[in-house]
């Protein structure tokens, strides 16, 4: 369900499909073997991370991160310059094994919204939510690349939410010519929401309690907030709030990314029925400022659901050699979306 093809195409994997594959996938978990590079690509840093399995746990093979220069701007010629470069730089000192990636593009990049249309065959639910979104996308419908998930929620009117996931297909051109130029073979493009979804289950959600959990994950970039619901694997609501790090610098911004992430929770409240949040799961280093972290808790207490940080640095072993490489103390560098695009690639 990562592969980004050209044009207006449907991404995710049948049912049937996904059930055929479920105990290839089961058993090349078993199987002693380092994943893909995940790269994570976005508008403040660059982070390459690859896991790998030993046999009885999942560990940290190699690890390397970059920030962007100041005064070159995301997206830009230089930015693609700089990129290459790094890439390179990372490939060659870091430790890694192979060149096989994973990618997801920057959340600026990915446009995201939920829409209800009336219940039809799977084949044609693509189309129908484009035609929905069409005169929204920031590009033109023509040159829109999509990715689509039909959300469960109960609906008594003959209709069902879809949650929409576009870029515009030179953006994924722009950024397979980016890992080329460095390399790299791209194995598959992912999304944001997904790559969160793999760090929380596979580090933060393993018992048999969170089964049937809802869960709301924050995840706080340099210049964005990335909101993710989910119930384990079932992407439920996905959205990017265009505040960061870079300005979280005073408590009113601060409180004004809070009501933000609430009001995705009273959205998602209104169309889910009687399935509530019942957790909050804040994706960061351990490093995180505590005004925003007190901000958070506060959110939960008023949800009335648990809290939880998770440092998916801290969750894995990690090889020999990698402290100089990484720090753990620096609360700008959250390796979240790294971790789940490279634990994509243990299901492959």
């Amino acid at each position: 369900m990562t592969i980004v093809h050209h044009g207006c195409v449907r991404l995710a994997q049948t049912a049937g499909r996904q059930g055929r594959k479920h105990k290839t996938a089961m058993l090349r978990l078993l199987k002693k073997r380092v994943y893909p590079i995940g790269v994570d690509l976005g508008s403040g840093h660059l982070r390459m991370a690859q896991l790998g399995f030993d046999g009885d746990r999942i560990y940290l093979h190699a690890a390397m991160w970059a920030a962007i220069p100041q005064g070159i701007r995301a997206g830009s010629p230089d930015w693609q310059r700089w990129a290459v470069d790094t890439i390179r730089h990372m490939t060659r000192e870091g430790g890694f094994k192979g060149r096989v990636t994973i990618s997801a593009l920057p959340s600026h990049a990915v446009f995201i919204d939920q829409v209800r249309i009336p219940k039809m065959p799977e084949k044609k639910i693509a189309q129908a939510a484009l035609n929905k979104v069409a005169k929204r996308l920031p590009f033109p419908a023509s040159e829109a690349a999509i990715k689509h998930v039909t959300v469960a929620h109960p609906s008594s009117n003959g209709e069902m939410d879809v949650l929409v996931m576009a870029t515009a297909q030179r953006q994924i051109d722009y950024h397979l010519a980016i890992y080329e130029n460095a390399g790299l073979e791209t194995e598959g493009i992912s999304v944001w929401p997904q790559a969160l979804i793999n760090s929380f289950v596979h580090f933060f959600s393993r018992r048999a309690e969170d089964t049937d959990i809802v869960a709301l994950l924050m995840d706080i970039g340099s210049n964005h907030t990335n909101v993710v619901i989910c119930r384990q694997e079932e992407l439920y609501f996905a959205r990017m709030i265009p505040l960061g790090f870079n300005q979280l610098v005073q408590s009113q911004t601060i409180q004004q990314l809070v009501a933000e992430v609430d009001a995705c929770c009273r959205y998602y409240d209104s169309v889910a029925g009687a399935t509530r949040i019942g957790r909050l799961m804040f994706l960061a280093g351990l490093g995180i400022d505590k005004p925003i972290c007190e901000r958070v808790a506060q959110l939960a207490q008023r949800m009335q659901i648990s809290a939880q940080m998770g440092d998916v640095l801290s969750a894995v072993e990690r090889r020999s050699g990698l402290d100089e490489l990484i720090d753990k103390r620096d609360n700008r560098v959250n390796w979240s979306t790294a971790f789940g695009l490279s634990l994509a690639g243990a299901q492959r």
